[in-house]
């Protein structure tokens, strides 16, 4: 039992573009940038307005989840109408790498320790500073376990993988609507991925826009047609 299962946490969650699935499928992990541009994804692949931040305040090097089960942002794009899915991994699986906790927004708070600025208090509930971070993290099991009784029940708590996170087989797709279940199921088969795909009701509304899933079905097509596709800079941030 690791910090996260100790909590009650069985699931974390990665919340992503649909179209995302066929890379994270193939590659059954979910990639830090470093990782993803060795891969020969280009600056186009990453989220506008977050990706740039996150590297700008020392956290480029993560890959991103979250013990939110309904984030902010999975309501905004579905309410917009983009497919979005969200992959629920085992929290075995998270422990089982390197990861430390955030409870502050790293991409959106603008409280940041830099141009002479304190940033926030370092504490146990807090976490610390390290290396050029600009937020602070909890890294030690003291101050995991601080941040969770605190701020579990009440605050969107990131969890940062130091690198690449391997995904098991017993990692559950959900979906938001049943042609979104149908093609992730079609990228599962193509890919002879063994998740598990579940409809799931959307945290809010999800009016889903026909011209955005059939751009997002094209792009599947093409990644599941060519193995070494990387993309057309399809990114509902842009939009």
């Amino acid at each position: 039992m690791g910090v996260l299962e100790d909590q009650g946490v069985e699931w974390v969650h990665h919340y992503a573009p649909l179209h995302y699935l066929p890379f994270i499928a193939r590659a059954r992990a979910l990639l830090c940038k470093p990782s993803l541009r060795k891969a020969g994804f280009a600056a186009s692949h990453f989220r506008t307005k977050s990706s740039k931040h996150d590297v700008w305040r020392g956290f480029g090097k993560y890959a991103f989840l979250t013990l939110d089960p309904q984030p902010r942002i999975l309501r905004a794009k579905l309410a917009a109408g983009f497919p979005h899915m969200a992959i629920a991994i085992p929290a075995a699986a998270v422990e089982a790498a390197t990861y430390s906790l955030c409870r502050f927004n790293v991409a959106m708070t603008r409280y940041l320790r830099r141009d002479g600025k304190p940033g926030f208090t370092e504490s146990a509930t807090n976490g610390r500073y390290y290396d050029d971070h600009q937020i602070p993290v909890a890294r030690t099991i003291a101050d995991k376990n601080a941040m969770l009784n605190e701020h579990l029940a009440n605050t969107m708590i990131e969890v940062l993988i130091h690198g690449d996170l391997a995904i098991p087989d017993n990692t559950v797709v959900y979906c938001y609507a049943d042609p979104d279940a149908r093609t992730a199921r079609r990228v599962l088969t193509a890919t002879q991925c063994p998740w598990t795909i579940k409809l799931a009701s959307p945290p809010g509304k999800y009016p889903r826009n026909n011209a955005y899933a059939n751009s997002v079905d094209d792009f599947i097509q093409q990644a599941l047609t060519n193995p070494d596709w990387r993309g057309n800079g399809l990114e509902f941030d842009r939009v």
